[in-house]
């Protein structure tokens, strides 16, 4: 009876540490880390989004994806080149510090026009997915908290939640993120929309590495609850590819229709 006792004892004591939480990263180091990471990055890659509506209908698009650091901004450049109705060119200029300014060219309209903020929350080809999606900059914003570690797909994950300024438009009012622990990749973002609705859920998955770089290589948006998602899947690419400055310059990309915002 002794001996049992003794060695339940020492099981406690051995397990006691794994018993005590971690101390949590403060959310100014964790975002750092991860904006360091994102704008450090030189993106080409190419695949297809599929958009599976409410009745199982799927379309089908070939896409691209550029991004390259231009001195104090990160410009993105998201094409679909494929079937030809649906062709299309969306920019971002992504600054460290400001707002980011869009470009949009479409083989319907022809001519590129500068999109405000308003106007960032349409859908892309009828998909899930919009230009904020794109523009991906919310690790930017002022208001960022770490609130739990948890586990996720076998791993563990840092859970951070973050909100825009009041004078920033933005079509959500939070969004909360699931960042490995390991990689800093998001694995599920959940966006939270201004007003009443269910938030928006973006799962990624297939997470590979290239240089110091990490990257999913499939991604699912959808509306839980809703019928229906897009899922966007890379077949192929770097995230260490070599592109040229006019690759993604809105002036050289655009032309003249890039001249005002």
């Amino acid at each position: 009876m002794i001996a049992s006792m003794t060695g339940r004892w020492l099981c406690l004591i051995a397990l006691a540490p794994m018993l005590v939480p971690r101390e949590l990263p403060s959310a100014p180091e964790l975002v750092n880390r991860v904006l360091e990471l994102r704008r450090g990055a030189s993106i080409r890659a190419r695949g297809r989004m599929t958009y599976t509506d409410a009745g199982e209908h799927r379309k089908v698009f070939q896409i691209s994806v550029l991004q390259k650091r231009l001195g104090e901004k990160v410009n993105l450049l998201w094409s679909v080149t494929d079937p030809p109705e649906a062709r299309m060119r969306i920019l971002a200029e992504i600054p460290l510090q400001g707002e980011p300014a869009v470009w949009f060219a479409s083989a319907a309209k022809g001519e590129p026009v500068a999109l405000p903020p308003q106007r960032w929350s349409a859908p892309i080809l009828g998909s899930h997915l919009t230009i904020e999606d794109l523009v991906d900059d919310y690790f930017s914003w002022p208001s960022q908290v770490v609130t739990a570690e948890e586990p996720a797909g076998g791993k563990m994950s840092y859970v951070i939640r973050s909100e825009p300024a009041a004078q920033r438009f933005s079509s959500f009012a939070s969004i909360v993120s699931g960042l490995d622990e390991e990689t800093l990749v998001p694995m599920r973002i959940l966006k939270h929309p201004r007003g009443a609705g269910a938030p928006k859920e973006i799962v990624c998955r297939g997470v590979r590495q290239s240089g110091r770089q990490w990257i999913a290589s499939n991604i699912e948006v959808r509306i839980p609850g809703s019928p229906g998602s897009t899922r966007i899947v890379f077949t192929g690419g770097t995230e260490t590819a070599r592109i040229r400055d006019s690759e993604v310059d809105p002036k050289v990309v655009f032309g003249a229709g890039a001249d005002g915002r």
